[in-house]
């Protein structure tokens, strides 16, 4: 085999086909099928990706794969491939936090929360301060007896007027009643029995 390069691209001739057609059969890309062709293997990338090319491309012209692969080895030996280091991932240190901490922060930032609330709302007037928060204690409230309704001066005048009018019929109620008795000197008893011998006769 002269050239892997010249060896595929004389298999693709004699099948008729274009880097287009290989594109649509196997999606191999049309410059990467230039580059291969012209043996630019270096320029199509790493060794295992230009590997697994070669090799899907020779088996697409129904190559001979070992004088094919045994070529490529050729060319780009595996001593060349670069060995894959996976990189250490650095992690941070963690701080670990017990619970307490973050209850005891909770707790602080409802406390300021509430406290800002609380204030907000004094200041605008919603609250008041509580007594023995005041310096001056509030005076105490004078009970005010409601005086009574003054009548007025007719009323009372006609209400003394019956007053004085009700002792007095009282009082005349007394007086004929006291006449009365010491008028009453009629002699029942003699109208009962008769006359009396005894009794004599004044005239």
């Amino acid at each position: 085999m002269e050239s892997l390069g010249k060896y595929l691209k004389e298999l693709r001739e004699e099948k008729g086909l274009s880097h287009h057609d290989v594109f649509v059969d196997i999606r191999i890309r049309e410059d990467i099928l230039e580059k291969l062709e012209q043996n630019k293997l270096s320029a199509i990338g790493n060794y295992g990706f230009v590997k697994a090319v070669v090799y899907n491309y020779a088996r697409f012209l129904d190559a001979d794969l070992d004088a094919v692969m045994a070529e490529f080895n050729l060319m780009m030996p595996p001593s060349i491939k670069k060995e894959f280091v996976p990189r250490k991932i650095i992690k941070p240190d963690k701080i670990m936090l017990s619970t307490n901490f973050f209850w005891s922060l909770a707790i602080i930032i409802i406390v300021i929360i509430l406290g800002s609330f609380l204030l907000n709302a004094y200041l605008k007037g919603w609250l008041k301060s509580p007594e023995f928060f005041s310096r001056d204690r509030p005076a105490k409230e004078k009970v005010v007896q409601e005086e009574p309704e003054k009548e007025p001066e007719e009323i009372r005048q006609r209400m003394l007027e019956l007053n004085e009018i009700k002792a007095a019929a009282e009082t005349n109620i007394e007086t004929n009643n006291k006449r009365a008795a010491d008028s009453d000197n009629a002699d029942y008893l003699g109208n009962i029995l008769g006359d009396s011998p005894i009794n004599i006769s004044i005239d």
